[in-house]
């Protein structure tokens, strides 16, 4: 008796989203933890956040380049990050706010 065991386990990962500025005002939340899907992109993050929050979400992303505005400063685990191709991984922590100016 020759049987094969076919497990298909689907990879989920628990992400962390904080809200700074203009983001926590429009969320009305400091943070939140969403279970994503397996290949998961920051920019499909985004535009989540975007559809489901509007306003400010709507123009985080350049839509000539699909990167990340010059306007907002968005980081992954404390790293600044423009790209929106980046997959995210279990117990990765984004920030979304405005960057600081000064002079």
């Amino acid at each position: 008796m020759n049987s094969e065991l076919r497990l298909k386990f689907e990879m989920t990962a628990l992400i962390k989203i904080l809200f700074h500025a203009i983001f926590r005002e429009v969320t009305g939340k400091r943070e939140i933890e969403i279970n994503l899907e397996e290949d998961c992109t920051v920019k499909a993050i985004l535009d989540k956040l975007a559809k489901n929050y509007g306003k400010d979400f709507n123009s985080i992303i350049e839509p000539t380049t699909n990167e990340i505005s010059i306007e907002v400063l968005v980081m992954l685990n404390g790293r600044g990050i423009r790209a929106t191709d980046i997959i995210l991984r279990d117990k990765d922590v984004l920030i979304i706010t405005l960057p600081l100016g000064g002079g």
